[in-house]
């Protein structure tokens, strides 16, 4: 069976590589979901990629308003119709519905149209008042676009956001694409694409998170990824942390291809510990390591690392440490993980740093979704090879099962700890858990020197 790339970055990727063709795609959504921007990108993808002219059918957009908020993308449509593959036609619901109407095919033969986008079939309901006679119409109206072989993107409105609401249109096409645009903690809403139905062939089902860019529409999907397996690491030789103590209470290092926890309340020494694993491994072990900041900038991470005269600048224009702002305030969790796999599989990188891990996951208030988040996190940074430690802070009102479904994921957890003696403040340090890898419990001293972190380890621990 041929399959049919829409050409939107990353939608194709959850049909397997196509929709097939002759299929009718419903695309629904509220307002400001992107429905006519999916729409638009189909027609002019296909037309400027794949050779395949298309036909756009509005009800009630003007030619001209379309032409402008395409160019906003650097589609120009009006170009595309000047070389004969495309047709914009604004007309009436009720003109289309006309059986005598030939309006659609007559645009078709003329510039041999492959795809066709019908902005909106909601529009119907307006000149069709019977339910019965409306779904008459819209099933006459499929059955037309099925005889012209198009490929076909219908949009409609959602009449509801959520709930198990079907329209009657979702039974008559091949495919429903649901597009949402919920605003689910913080201040931003987040958009997401949603496959309910795909006749007569696989895909991938959940929700994936997708952006519009200045480019067009970007889908985020994590199912691919964990497609990629990763190697047995089990014979590569330990990576040493090189923070002074560690790696004798690892008894020589970490795994590779293992996530670690490091835990513990604001002044514990979380971020010069992740600091110090990477500037120790670029420097002494050569390897390369990636540092993601959700919450402080570039400049105050760099500034944070000098106080220990390593220089982060440095490090970086050599390609050995790189830094990844990510503002927890437009993090979308599922494009940064994408992103991450980009950078880390680009610079061959074996060291990663999340700062702050409950920055990225701030929004996953549904503990079946975090899981499932989380999951892939872990899962894909080990397949890549990576080394990562997920600097977590406690005591800050964070809900406890979040900290709960984090520890059971990861394979190892580190405690940083403080207490008051004698009106000193000490620290310690305590390898609560390292899964199928020999360490030394308890907890130990630990300082916070001029030259970074120093363990004491002690027998048995405290």
């Amino acid at each position: 069976m041929t399959k049919i790339r829409t050409g939107i970055a990353g939608f194709d990727e959850l049909f397997y590589g196509g929709i097939l063709a002759g299929s009718i795609i419903l695309v629904e959504g509220i307002p400001g979901a992107g429905k006519t921007t999916f729409g638009v990108e189909f027609i002019y993808r296909g037309a400027l990629k794949f050779e395949e002219p298309g036909v756009v059918l509005t009800f009630e957009q003007f030619p001209a308003s379309l032409y402008r908020d395409a160019l906003n993308f650097g589609w120009d449509l009006q170009a595309l119709e000047r070389q004969n593959k495309l047709r914009v036609i604004c007309t009436s619901p009720e003109v289309v519905l006309r059986p005598e109407s030939s309006l659609l095919e007559e645009a078709v033969k003329e510039i041999g149209a492959r795809r066709v986008l019908v902005d909106s079939v909601s529009h119907f309901r307006q000149v069709v008042d019977n339910p019965l006679a409306l779904r008459q119409a819209v099933y006459a109206f499929c059955n037309g676009l099925r005889r012209l072989e198009l490929i076909s993107m219908l949009v409609k409105e959602q009449e509801q956001e959520e709930g198990d609401f079907y329209s009657f249109e979702e039974f008559l096409v091949d495919v429903v694409v649901r597009l949402q645009y919920g605003a689910d903690g913080g201040l931003q809403r987040q958009r997401t694409v949603e496959i309910i139905k795909s006749r007569g062939q696989p895909h991938l089902s959940g929700r994936h998170s997708f952006k519009i860019s200045e480019e067009g529409i970007q889908v985020f999907s994590l199912r691919p990824l964990l497609l990629e397996p990763g190697e047995d690491y089990a014979a590569v030789p330990l990576l040493k942390t090189g923070v002074r103590g560690l790696d004798e209470l690892l008894e020589g290092g970490l795994p590779r291809g293992v996530s670690i926890l490091v835990a513990g309340e604001a002044g514990t020494g979380k971020t010069v510990l992740g600091l110090e694993f990477l500037v120790r491994g670029a420097l002494a072990q050569q390897e390369k390591g990636l540092f993601v900041s959700l919450e402080e900038t570039p400049q105050k991470v760099r500034a944070h690392a000098a106080a220990f005269d390593w220089d982060l600048a440095d490090l970086a224009q050599k390609g050995m440490v790189h830094l990844l702002f990510a503002p927890l305030v437009d993090v979308d969790f599922d494009e940064l993980l994408v992103r991450l796999g980009s950078i880390i599989r680009e610079h061959r990188i074996v060291r990663v740093v999340v700062d702050t891990l409950p920055a990225l996951i701030t929004r996953l208030r549904d503990p079946f979704v975090l899981r499932e988040k989380l999951f892939y996190l872990v899962t894909y940074l080990n397949n890549l090879g990576c080394t990562s430690l997920f600097l977590y802070p406690t005591g800050t009102g964070i809900p406890g099962e979040q900290l709960d479904i984090v520890q059971s994921l990861v394979q190892g957890s580190i405690f940083l700890k403080s207490s008051l003696f004698h009106n000193r403040r000490l620290r310690y340090l305590e390898l609560y858990k390292l899964r199928g890898v020999s360490h030394a419990t308890g907890n130990h001293l630990m300082e916070i020197t001029k030259n970074g972190v120093q363990v004491f380890p002690r027998v048995g621990g405290w």
